[in-house]
């Protein structure tokens, strides 16, 4: 006679944690332009105040994936019509 099978425990959730030091770094190493690059403080900067305004997890995280696929675009800024920085 077979047992049968019993779920074991739920494994607690995984994280994933980096120092607002570390993701400015690699920020700027990604950044696809010197000008993106400069704008890399400014983003974090707007990051940090966003956790600070209570963002969820999950918003933070869609805006540092976004902020990271804007720094790391290659076409120069000046070549974008009404755009200068990340809003």
């Amino acid at each position: 006679m077979m047992k049968p099978s019993m779920p074991g425990p739920t494994p607690p959730p995984a994280f994933f944690i980096a120092s607002w030091q570390s993701l400015e770094e690699g920020l700027t190493l990604m950044a696809g332009t010197p000008e993106r690059g400069q704008l890399v403080p400014e983003t974090v900067s707007a990051l940090r105040k966003a956790q600070a305004a209570g963002d969820p997890p999950s918003k933070l995280l869609l805006r540092v994936l976004a902020a990271t696929a804007f720094l790391a675009d290659d076409t120069p800024l000046r070549n974008l019509e009404g755009a200068g920085a990340m809003t």
